[in-house]
């Protein structure tokens, strides 16, 4: 689908290979860098939530063209090795998705998408979690074990080779199964996944949903819950951030 004008496109390289791009609203006087592989489920994550608030981010690609793996240029000047990662004006860079989100939340507060009382920060949190873990973790562990053009990079953000293990990917299966089974029971009693009103859980838990669906796990036919609440969910502009 076509980028909305929070992400629209900008021809600036950056050591001659990676290319920003471009969301809304600035952080302060600078809009702060946000490095991207825009094939990855966590800077989506990233990029949904600046959306949501109406955060400008240049947007930095650090992907191999034509290839899955991280750009060189990045891996060398990043020692987690992961993406995304978020640079300010002052060069301090932050990564992970909750604490990235969670310092957006702290300098830009509405909409509030961690929750506004205790209880609604601690159940948003909690299932944001379960998403993570119990969701978007198999999910990983199907594809980094079952890919071959995975070989030696079996787990993310390591320099030494760590190899494929094929009975993993079965496991995550199996793992996957059982969340979309709570996944569902929880939006039958649910609107949303974190309560009553689109919080940053219903962002990783979407963002889950569609790297199982492009891995052919997609939302299982007697999960009509979590089908509901996903067209819900895609139906936002952020969406196609």
């Amino acid at each position: 689908p076509a980028r909305t004008r929070h992400h629209r496109r900008r021809a600036r390289t950056l050591s001659n290979r990676l290319v920003p791009r471009r969301c809304s609203h600035v952080l302060g006087r600078e809009p702060v860098k946000l490095y991207n592989w825009n094939v990855a489920p966590n800077p989506r994550r990233v990029r949904m939530f600046a959306h949501e608030k109406g955060i400008e981010l240049d947007i930095v690609e650090v992907g191999e063209p034509g290839q899955p793996k991280l750009a060189n240029d990045y891996l060398d000047s990043n020692p987690h090795r992961i993406v995304p990662s978020l640079e300010l004006a002052d060069g301090t860079v932050i990564g992970e998705v909750p604490v990235i989100c969670r310092y957006l939340e702290a300098i830009h507060p509405e909409p509030a998408l961690f929750g506004r009382t205790p209880l609604e920060q601690a159940e948003i949190g909690m299932w944001e979690r379960k998403c993570e873990l119990e969701g978007m973790a198999p999910c990983a562990e199907i594809l980094r074990n079952k890919v071959k053009a995975f070989d030696g990079r079996a787990l993310p953000g390591y320099s030494i080779p760590i190899e494929r293990i094929e009975a993993l990917a079965d496991r995550g299966k199996l793992r996957l199964g059982v969340f979309y089974e709570k996944l569902d029971a929880r939006l039958g009693a649910s609107e949303y996944i974190g309560g009553d009103a689109f919080s940053v859980a219903d962002i990783t838990g979407f963002v889950t949903v569609e790297m199982a669906t492009q891995g052919r796990n997609g939302i299982p036919e007697g999960c009509t819950n979590v089908a509901r609440w996903h067209a819900a969910i895609a139906a936002r502009e952020s969406a196609n951030a």
